[in-house]
């Protein structure tokens, strides 16, 4: 988007002019004490963009453990879990790449419906309990290999994959640069055809960077396996993408 601004005063001018004389000239001093000029402006959009391949990536994994009394749940549930970290920590993840997500232990029931789905019977089966971990894999590698392995140590729940990349806010600086020389070329490729110059920069605005998905998105294959053989992973790219707006006064 680019926009031109010439703003004159001219209502406040001509108002003046049909005043006496006397009270024109005290207006006029107010005016020129309380009103600056409107300079001409130019407003500019420029836009950046760059692909990156994440090498980072956060698996969220859980086990869960159903038995009949809720102590004998929360035991074997935790028993398990220690058997994920120790793996995970065999495999040389550092303890700040390691996050408990959740742990609950709540009842579970057998129902018995009518024809119209009312609920007209529960009887407790037992207790379900279930401890979920996030573990952030700094080479994405590893990534399949290490979810295969858990799922081999009791690992029974597959949450999902995040990928992100090193370096990130480095990347968003230079396409920040890059979108204001984006900005300067179109606001330029406006004014000399005016016969005129780009000024003072006035304002700079910005919008939040946001990445945006090339290619084939990102995803985990064969969660549901438990056998110890590497889970293909799949991080796809990404599309760094940032847009800045800048205005510009107007100079002869």
């Amino acid at each position: 988007m680019s926009t031109f601004r010439f703003l004159l005063p001219l209502a406040r001018l001509v108002f003046i002019a049909a005043l006496p004389l006397g009270i024109g000239t005290q207006l006029n001093i107010a005016h020129a004490q309380n009103f600056a000029p409107l300079m001409p402006t130019i407003t500019t959009n420029g836009v950046a963009s760059t692909e990156v391949v994440p090498d980072i990536a956060t698996i969220s994994l859980g086990v869960e453990t159903e038995r009949p009394k809720a102590a004998a749940a929360a035991r074997d549930n935790a028993l398990a879990a220690q058997a994920i970290v120790g793996e995970i920590k065999a495999q040389g993840i550092e303890a700040k790449d390691v996050k408990t997500q959740s742990l609950t232990l709540s009842p579970e029931y057998d129902e018995v419906s009518d024809n119209n789905g009312r609920v007209t019977k529960r009887t407790l089966r037992g207790y379900m309990a279930h401890n979920s971990l996030s573990v952030r894999i700094r080479d994405i590698a590893k990534a399949g290999v290490l979810a295969g392995q858990l799922m081999d140590k009791g690992a029974n729940n597959f949450e999902g994959i995040v990928f992100d990349y090193t370096q990130k806010e480095a990347k968003y600086d230079a396409l920040r640069g890059d979108a204001v020389r984006d900005a300067l070329r179109k606001a330029n490729s406006y004014v000399n055809g005016l016969g005129l110059k780009l000024g003072r920069v006035l304002e700079i605005a910005t919008q939040a960077p946001y990445p945006a998905s090339a290619g084939m998105p990102p995803k985990m294959l064969g969660a549901a396996k438990r056998e110890a053989a590497a889970v293909p992973v799949e991080p796809g790219n990404e599309v760094l993408r940032t847009e800045v707006q800048v205005t510009w006064e107007l100079a002869q």
